[in-house]
């Protein structure tokens, strides 16, 4: 049997579960995750589920404090800029670990993901529309391997997920990043590798502000 078909362990599950809940919004930012209801719900032990909660507070997506318990990580106007800054800085050094790597077949990958995406935004639908934008930028990284600097990424993307979710709930119909990324393609098809770094430097960032409304004024707000 392949390892990706064998079971995952009950912790691993559970988190997997609670963590697409949070992105989803079920559970809201500072709401408390009770382990006894979670129990209930998922119909195992605590130990689990207590474990569960302690992988997604590795993950940067659960808080704990002692005599409270478990909470959904809070971001602050500060923090969504700071994961916006970082993100910025290593996506631009992900395009140009790209210097004399540009092929055809880079290329190729690249438009069809950004078909993609504009076929599930056309469609309305926010996850599958994620998970292409997310596609597009990982074919950039296979095309250019560098463990740390993707080992990094990995860590920023999941404490941005709940703050993209949000975002493109708002804003799915009129995101521009299917449009951004044939800007990056054509530098990158030209073999301006540097231009297209800083071009995906200010991609990032275009999300930024409306990211930032999520944050003061959450969703069901007149605000």
């Amino acid at each position: 049997m392949s390892q990706d078909l064998l079971p995952k362990p009950l912790p691993y599950h559970l988190m997997e579960q609670i963590r697409r809940e949070i992105i989803a919004g079920r559970h809201a930012a500072g709401a408390p995750l009770r382990e006894q209801a979670l129990q209930i719900e998922y119909g195992c032990s605590r130990a689990p589920i207590r474990e569960a909660l302690r992988l997604l507070e590795r993950r940067g997506l659960v808080t704990h404090e002692p005599r409270h318990g478990f909470r959904v990580r809070e971001v602050s106007a500060t923090e969504v800029r700071q994961i916006y800054e970082v993100r910025a800085l290593l996506e631009k050094q992900v395009v140009l670990g790209l210097l004399g790597r540009v092929t055809p077949e880079l290329i190729a990958e690249l438009h069809a993901t950004n078909a993609t995406m504009r076929a599930h935004r056309a469609a309305g639908d926010v996850e599958r529309y994620i998970e292409a934008n997310i596609a597009f930028h990982a074919v950039l990284r296979a095309h250019a391997p560098n463990e740390p600097l993707g080992r990094a990424l990995d860590v920023v993307y999941e404490m941005a997920e709940p703050i993209r979710h949000a975002l493109l709930h708002r804003s799915l119909r009129t995101s521009q990043a299917a449009e951004q990324h044939d800007d990056i393609i054509s530098l990158l098809e030209a073999d301006r590798v540097v231009e297209a770094a800083e071009e995906m430097y200010r991609h990032v960032f275009t999300g930024m502000p409306v990211a930032l409304g999520t944050v003061a004024h959450p969703e069901g707000s007149n605000g």
